[in-house]
């Protein structure tokens, strides 16, 4: 088995809480074509047959979707991976044993996706919980056991797979110290291995980052990216130029699943990725989508995320011009991206007149939850 792949980079579906339809996807298709990304990874969390009912078969309209999904993107020069997420019910008690069913079921259900089209598989073990060894015991490797069932899976296959491993930051190495030596001991190199750097949403991503992981994993690393991902904080988006990824070529972005956001958002990568002045360029990418120039008046709020594990608070300034681009943004502006980012404007008018106190309580028990209602009235 070879890989012949060489630079890896596109878009992952792979987010809590919204699911693309096919016409959002052809849309994805062809604005990966147009900024020469190669890759595209299915993997939607709210897909229940990709993760919770691994097991289960899709039905005859979705498979002629993807079936026609996959026809779409050959012809667009893009290649499909198709992710399953078995670790919730796979039974690894099993996995050495050539009779497993679970491995037999995972083997089928990705023969059935490669006959339909996609052109790779990819196994995932993130956010599963950290209970291995409670359920195999203490003597027992969690990473051990995810790089076997990859390894037989890649060989019933007869190809090289995609591998998330459940320990793919730096920042959960806690949970389980041994897990990434166990995997990267086992794992077949052919594979291919993704990890998101030293956060899981990573300030900085570099060869240093690459270079420092290929001691343990001897696989192609492939950078699973949440710079853009907001299903953690679904009431923030971040909507900046794409900095601090230098020299790297294999990148996925994992962004909102908000069509709108999210063409534009492979826009702002393919213009700022190691541009010399991203700023200036972010700003001209925006404008071609016609983003009203108002929004850089409030755009320090939706630059980027807050990184690492204790992150500082950073001042909010806020002037008359804030609120009046404020105000002209949600009333004024209208389209279909506008659409997608009223809740975060709204959102953010209200947070700043909380912060003032141009809010009366009843205005605060209207627009925030009972939870949060409670402790702001009560600070």
């Amino acid at each position: 088995m070879k890989n012949n792949y060489k630079s890896l980079n596109g878009y992952i579906e792979g987010y809590y809480g919204r699911l693309l339809t096919w016409e959002e996807r052809y849309r994805i298709i062809s604005r990966l074509n147009k900024n020469k990304m190669n890759l595209y990874f299915y993997a939607p969390k709210e897909d229940e047959k990709h993760r919770v009912n691994w097991k289960l078969k899709y039905d005859y309209k979705w498979t002629q979707n993807f079936i026609t999904f996959c026809q779409i993107a050959k012809r667009n020069n893009i290649k499909v991976i198709i992710g399953i997420s078995p670790g919730f019910t796979f039974n690894f008690k099993e996995v050495e044993n050539k009779k497993s069913e679970d491995l037999t079921t995972l083997a089928i259900k990705s023969n059935f996706f490669l006959d339909k089209g996609a052109d790779d598989v990819a196994l995932l073990f993130d956010d599963l919980p950290n209970n291995f060894k409670k359920i195999y015991g203490q003597s027992s490797s969690e990473g051990f056991a995810h790089s076997l069932l990859a390894n037989k899976l890649s060989a019933l296959l007869n190809k090289p797979i995609y591998v998330v491993p459940r320990i793919y930051s730096d920042q959960l190495i806690f949970e389980d110290r041994k897990y990434l030596f166990d995997y990267g001991k086992h794992i077949n190199n052919n594979n291919i291995t993704f990890y998101s750097g030293k956060n899981i949403v990573a300030k900085n991503i570099n060869k240093l980052t690459i270079n420092k992981l290929s001691k343990i994993i001897p696989t192609k690393v492939v950078i699973w990216d949440n710079f853009y991902s907001n299903d953690y904080c679904p009431r923030r988006i971040f909507l900046g130029p794409y900095i601090g990824r230098s020299e790297v070529k294999d990148i996925m972005i994992n962004p909102t699943g908000l069509i709108e956001t999210d063409l534009l958002i492979l826009d702002i990568i393919n213009a700022t990725k190691n541009n010399l002045h991203p700023t200036l360029i972010w700003k001209k990418t925006l404008l071609k989508h016609h983003v009203p120039s108002q929004f850089f008046d409030v755009s320090d709020y939706f630059l980027q995320p807050n990184f690492g594990h204790h992150p500082a608070i950073n001042k909010a300034t806020i002037l008359t011009k804030t609120i009046e681009s404020l105000d002209f943004l949600l009333w004024k502006w209208k389209s279909p991206l506008s659409r997608e980012w009223y809740p975060f404007l709204l959102g953010l008018k209200h947070d700043l007149q909380i912060m003032t106190n141009d809010f009366t309580s009843e205005r605060i028990i209207k627009t925030q939850t009972k939870a949060l209602a409670n402790y702001i009235i009560r600070q």
